[in-house]
């Protein structure tokens, strides 16, 4: 699974950022905003979303301990998938509504002086607009920030639209992989032919190939690139948190 030294620094990194976005969620919704629409997507979205991360991050390391060394129960890995496909989810609508109340706050308008539309409002890099009023400061931040970005839109768009999270039961090597493909194959036939006592025979031995390793990824048509859980969910929460903040020093005085 992780080394030692890698379990110690997911340990305080967790402590460190859900610490940081529980501070987080007490500033925005202690600011006083100048419109009432920055205040609902504050303390009805921004906030509720900012619990459901921690809530997500404190589930998912319980249901699936980075320390275990046992590979999880089918039951336990859809239980952490649901609450990874919560926590991708949240924080696209985290930024989204972040960009939401930054441009609410500051009257933000388009070429033609009306407010800014609905599908143009993000923190992307789609988002032109948006990311050219911004400050120099979180402007630069959220670029060097586009590859997650990728990252995010990549996973959170296939979660919504396509294909959900999936945590592989185990790590194949090449070996198993083709083993695994071969299995595949001959449980297409079993089911062609009703045959439900090898195909259950069969789904065993594919699940008893490879090693487990705490990985997500949606589709393997689509060139999803696995990532390691723990680590990623920790990345993600920091990097809402880290927009919050340059986001508050950005907002102008109500």
């Amino acid at each position: 699974m992780y080394h030692d030294s890698s379990l110690i620094d997911l340990s305080e990194s967790r402590i460190k950022w859900t610490s940081s976005a529980n501070d987080l969620l007490i500033l925005f919704i202690d600011r006083r905003y100048k419109t009432n629409s920055a205040s609902e997507y504050t303390r009805h979205g921004l906030s509720r979303r900012i619990q459901a991360l921690v809530h997500s991050t404190d589930r998912v390391f319980a249901t699936i301990s980075p320390s275990s060394e046992e590979s999880p129960t089918e039951e336990i890995r859809h239980d952490a998938e649901a609450f990874i496909q919560s926590f991708l989810v949240n924080v696209y609508g985290a930024i989204d509504n972040m960009a939401r109340i930054w441009c609410v706050e500051t009257d933000l308008r388009n070429a033609k002086g009306v407010p800014i539309s609905d599908g143009m409002i993000g923190f992307g890099p789609k988002n032109v607009r948006v990311r050219e009023s911004l400050p120099d400061e979180l402007r630069e931040y959220l670029i060097n920030c586009d590859p997650w970005f990728a990252y995010l839109e990549n996973y959170r768009h296939a979660v919504a639209h396509r294909i959900p999270v999936y945590i592989p039961p185990g790590t194949l090597t090449d070996q198993e992989a083709e083993e695994y493909r071969h299995i595949e194959d001959e449980i297409g036939k079993a089911v062609r032919e009703r045959n439900l006592e090898l195909n259950g025979k069969l789904t065993a031995e594919q699940k008893a190939l490879g090693t487990f390793k705490p990985l997500m990824m949606h589709s393997y048509g689509e060139n999803a690139r696995p990532v390691m859980i723990h680590g990623q969910m920790i990345s993600d929460l920091a990097t809402v948190v880290e927009i919050g903040e340059y986001l508050l020093k950005a907002l102008p005085n109500p």
